[in-house]
C-alpha cells in the first residue's frame, strides 16, 4: 500500500483537528468523479501452474482513467455518507514460467464495485476543508484469459468480494452548495481466480489457474452539487 500521498492529506486533517465543519449546510447530494487509478495484481505467484518451473514476474501493474458517480447525505455536523458505483474498466496483467519463458500468461480483469463511503470533514476556513473517508462495499471481478497465444484459454469466473477503501483528500467551495474534491484512496478487492485451463497441457490436465489479490491506488477528482 502506497501510504505518502495518505500521510501527506492525514498530516493536513490533524492540523485542522480542532476545527469544526460547517453545521449550517445539510441535505441530499450528487458527486461525479474522475479516477486516475494503478491498479496491481499482487500475489500472481499463487497461481496454480503445476511442474513448470519457477514463478517469472510479468506486468502486475497497470494505469487508467475511470469514472464514478455517487449520491449521499450530508448531515451538517462534519459527518456524509454516500453511495458510489466505480464505472467497469478492464485491464491485463502477465506473469510466466522458468521452462516456459515465451508462453506467459495474460490474466485478463474486468473489474466494478459498489461502496458506501464514510466522511469525516474538517474545515480550514476560506472555503477549504479537510476529509478523511472509510469505504466497504462489493467489487464484481469477471477474470478469464489465455496462455503462450489467445487460442490457449482460460475459463472465465465471475466473482463477488468484499472491498474496502481508505482515503483523505482536500474539498474547495468556490460558491455555496458547490464543492470541488480531491484525494487519494487506497483500495483493496480481495482475491480473485480465473477458471481453469480450457487447453491441453503437457500433463493432459485441467490444473492451472490464474490467481491475483487486486488493489488499486487511486488519485480521485471529484464535483459534489448539495441540493
Amino acid at each position: 500500500m502506497n501510504i505518502k500521498p495518505l500521510v501527506l492529506v492525514v498530516s493536513l486533517a490533524t492540523v485542522a483537528g480542532n476545527a469544526v465543519a460547517d453545521g449550517s449546510l445539510q441535505g441530499y447530494y450528487g458527486t461525479l468523479k474522475l479516477l486516475h487509478a494503478e491498479q496491481s495484481a499482487r500475489n500472481m505467484d499463487t497461481s496454480s501452474r503445476p511442474g513448470v518451473g519457477s514463478f517469472i514476474s510479468g506486468d502486475e501493474k497497470e494505469r487508467f482513467f475511470n469514472g464514478a458517480v455517487a449520491a449521499g447525505y450530508q448531515f451538517g455536523n462534519g459527518w456524509r455518507t454516500e453511495g458510489e458505483y466505480v464505472f467497469k474498466k478492464k485491464s491485463e496483467y502477465t506473469s510466466g514460467s522458468s521452462i516456459f519463458t515465451s508462453s506467459f500468461n495474460h490474466h485478463k480483469v474486468d473489474a466494478q464495485r459498489l461502496m458506501l463511503n464514510v466522511f469525516r470533514d474538517y474545515e480550514l476556513g476560506y472555503d477549504f476543508s479537510v476529509y478523511g473517508t472509510l469505504g466497504l462495499g462489493i467489487a464484481k471481478v469477471k477474470s478469464d484469459g489465455w496462455q503462450g497465444n489467445p487460442s490457449r484459454e482460460y475459463a472465465a469466473s465471475t466473482q463477488n468480494n468484499l472491498a474496502y477503501s481508505i482515503g483523505a483528500g482536500v474539498s474547495y467551495a468556490p460558491i455555496e452548495r458547490i464543492s470541488i474534491d480531491l484525494g487519494y484512496r487506497y483500495v483493496d478487492m480481495g482475491n480473485i481466480e480465473s477458471g481453469f485451463n480450457n487447453f491441453n497441457n503437457v500433463r493432459g490436465l485441467k490444473d492451472e489457474q490464474m490467481k491475483a489479490r487486486l488493489v488499486s491506488n487511486e488519485f480521485v477528482l471529484g464535483a459534489r452539487y448539495l441540493f
